[in-house]
């Protein structure tokens, strides 16, 4: 079998793309608002300007640092269930909040509440093939006094499912509350011995790394979680317009981003990423679903297997406020991009209008996307077996295969993508639109009862942990 690849550079362009970034890295450098980072990274060999803020790192350091990058790593769920990187088969992370909710039949969009959350839980828990989750701090309504929502939300989350969780923290104060009820969620309290989360960094681009994100990564590489650089250029904007372009500043970013890891614990696990965006020039909008997108997805999977490093595509994106043909369209050009690039992780199930909405039952359709996407890349088995000489001459000329028991052995083995959503029954009377039998398969989920998924003391540790924060909280108030 020769499953399908896709390549966007040769190896020349990759070392082109390499020895530009690392002259970015060199000549213009990273502004780094953090005074404690910019010692560091002088102690470590960096040319550091305190006039301008501005980090300069010559190639042998960033080289150096990269070399202790770890190659391979764990993830861990909640079930005790380790998870490795690299993998042959993408791991599949589903969207849990979003800032705006599109419930079915609702023409226009709402706050999130609570129920939101645990309504998601319960969808990627209840299907297979989900491996991990995604949450984001946005506040949900229901909670009062505000102040409290995201903890409640992190408290919810880790409730109500098991799955590993990828994070983004806006701030320091919010890292600081996901680590302690992760600590209180674990048996041992050791995140490093149990990574049960990645937590998503950013860069302010073009090459900004503010205070925020200097604390958010420090505590995620001194507590041992896995790191996710996450630069969010947006070509014409905050980045060349040229592809090529976009992709050295990209790349010299998630680098940045790498090194200062490695710089606070050797050794630090972490995913190559990123959003590539683009800008567009007629509407000043930024743009998740460009033609450019999914070719500067796979660009960047591309980088990221050049270093050795485990990556991770945000994909499945779509600019379409609606679940309508240009999300589908959009949607679909990305997934295919991500899985024939070799992504270790895809993400993006649920996301509307340029991630800021989440449709539970565009959950439901995008990971029967993602699934196809998946069978597509895995190209075709050959041997003896699947040959089928045998079977054809028992059929023979005019026969059926229905009841061969060669088509009884491989029904149910993969050879054929069974989706959950797509319409078999053409225009007969029991079909189905996709979107009718996505939220049939929502409706079924989360009308059953959601009930906790972690044992009690689990949750009596957590609530302590909540407790201890609220009280924190409530007093600044």
């Amino acid at each position: 079998m020769k499953p399908i690849q896709l390549s966007v550079f040769t190896e020349d362009e990759k070392q082109m793309v390499h020895r530009a970034s690392l002259r970015v890295l060199e000549a213009v450098g990273v502004r780094v608002y953090e005074d404690e980072l910019r010692a560091r990274m002088r102690s470590r060999g960096a040319e550091v300007d305190d006039t301008t803020d501005v980090v300069k790192l010559p190639p042998e350091l960033v080289m150096e640092c990269l070399s202790t990058a770890p190659k391979a790593f764990d993830l861990v769920n909640r079930s005790g269930e380790r998870m490795p990187v690299p993998t042959e088969e993408a791991y599949i992370a589903s969207r849990l909040l979003l800032p705006r909710i599109l419930d079915y039949g609702a023409e226009k969009t709402r706050d999130p509440v609570t129920d939101d959350i645990i309504k998601a839980c319960q969808i990627a828990n209840a299907l297979d093939d989900i491996d991990l989750v995604v949450g984001i701090d946005v506040p949900v309504v229901d909670v009062s006094p505000p102040e409290l929502s995201d903890l409640i939300s992190i408290q919810t989350i880790l409730t109500h499912t098991t799955q590993h969780i990828v994070c983004a923290p806006n701030n320091p104060e919010e890292m600081q509350k996901w680590v302690a009820l992760l600590e209180a969620a674990t048996e041992s309290g050791n995140l490093a011995k149990e990574p049960i989360m990645t937590v998503e960094v950013a860069i302010t681009s073009p090459l900004v790394f503010d205070h925020g994100s200097s604390g958010v990564l420090r505590l995620a590489a001194e507590k041992g979680l896995p790191v996710l650089a996450m630069p969010m250029t947006a070509g014409g904007g905050t980045a060349p317009i040229t592809t090529a372009g976009q992709m050295v500043q990209h790349n010299a970013e998630v680098l940045f981003l790498i090194i200062v890891a490695q710089m606070i614990n050797s050794g630090a696990p972490c995913f190559y990423g990123g959003i590539p965006c683009t800008f567009d020039l007629r509407t000043g909008i930024v743009s998740v679903a460009s033609p450019e997108f999914p070719l500067l997805v796979s660009s960047l999977l591309e980088m990221g297997h050049f270093y050795g490093l485990p990556v991770f595509s945000e994909t499945k994106y779509t600019d379409s406020f609606a679940l309508d043909e240009q999300c589908s369209a959009e949607k679909i050009l990305s997934a295919f991009a991500a899985m024939a690039s070799g992504t270790d992780v895809v993400y993006g199930n649920g996301d509307l209008d340029i991630v800021t909405v989440l449709s539970l039952e565009q959950v439901v359709i995008d990971l029967d996307l993602v699934l196809a996407a998946r069978r597509f890349v895995q190209g075709i088995v050959v041997d003896e077996d699947r040959l089928a000489v045998e079977a054809i001459t028992r059929v023979g000329p005019g026969g059926h295969y229905l009841e061969d028991e060669h088509t009884i052995r491989f029904m149910r083995s993969g050879e054929r993508f069974v989706p959950k959503t797509y319409n078999r029954l053409s225009h007969r009377s029991k079909a189905k639109l996709q979107l009718e039998k996505a939220h049939e398969i929502v409706e079924d989920i989360t009308s059953k009862p959601a009930e906790p998924v972690i044992t009690e003391a689990a949750m009596a540790r957590i609530q302590a942990a909540v407790e201890e924060r609220k009280r924190a909280i409530l007093s600044g108030i």
